[in-house]
């Protein structure tokens, strides 16, 4: 369930959004994209460095504002909410992972989880269940009470899966979610994924790997910061 009671269809919507960065002369990230996230969605986000996949995470992910258009969350208009708000839609609503797995050292798995549901107020004990809970979908029930330099990074990797997971946010956002991860890992993350896709998240995973787009259900690739291809416009692939 999401955080914002809606019912729109959609966990995220970009409306003709462009992003300028000022400088001389200004350069623009993102130019006029349009992008509509269904609920339920496995989608990659692939592009070459410098072809707007930063940017756009930053805008899917309420880290920045648009220069022009409208991102929606929950069918929720983000443009005009304060600083406040957005971090509010950050830690209800949105799950990040990232490349670097930023794990806390001194601290085990199962708290680690925790953690991500300390701006909840959730109690202690609920929040040590949760998060026992969500080790275990994610194929670390051995792995409870280890740090995470007694982790391998797959693993370490598949904690911070679990973080993002445990507040039941509307979507995952994973940026470069394999970028530090063997080929086996790498393979075995997006298995991951994938099911978890199919019990009901929300996965927009933002790459650099073609391979790694090719194993979700839907693939944008961006160039110059515009749409270069979506899978989903391609006849047979497009959505109901």
């Amino acid at each position: 369930m999401s955080s914002l009671a809606s019912d729109s269809p959609y966990a995220v919507e970009l409306n003709q959004v462009s992003k300028i960065y000022p400088g001389t002369p200004p350069v623009e990230a993102l130019s006029e994209v349009s992008i509509s996230v269904p609920r339920g969605e496995l989608l990659g986000i692939v592009g070459a460095s410098g072809s707007g996949k930063s940017t756009l995470l930053h805008l899917v992910g309420t880290l920045t504002r648009p220069t022009a258009g409208s991102v929606f969350i929950d069918g929720l208009d983000t443009s005009g909410l304060s600083d406040g708000a957005l971090s509010g839609i950050r830690s209800r609503n949105v799950g990040f992972v990232f490349q670097d797995f930023f794990l806390l050292p001194g601290v085990t798995a199962t708290e680690n989880v925790g953690n991500g549901l300390l701006y909840s107020g959730t109690p202690e004990r609920e929040r040590k269940r949760r998060a026992e809970a969500m080790l275990e979908r994610v194929g670390l029930s051995h792995r409870l009470a280890h740090l995470p330099n007694e982790m391998s990074g797959g693993e370490q990797q598949r904690v911070a899966i679990a973080r993002a997971l445990v507040h039941d946010p509307s979507f995952i956002l994973a940026d470069e979610p394999t970028g530090n991860l063997d080929s086996q890992n790498t393979a075995s993350l997006m298995e991951l994924m994938v099911s978890l896709n199919h019990d009901g998240a929300t996965v927009i995973l933002i790459t650099h790997d073609p391979e790694v787009a090719e194993m979700c259900a839907r693939q944008i690739t961006l160039k110059d910061g515009r749409i270069e291809f979506d899978s989903s416009t391609v006849p047979g692939n497009a959505h109901d």
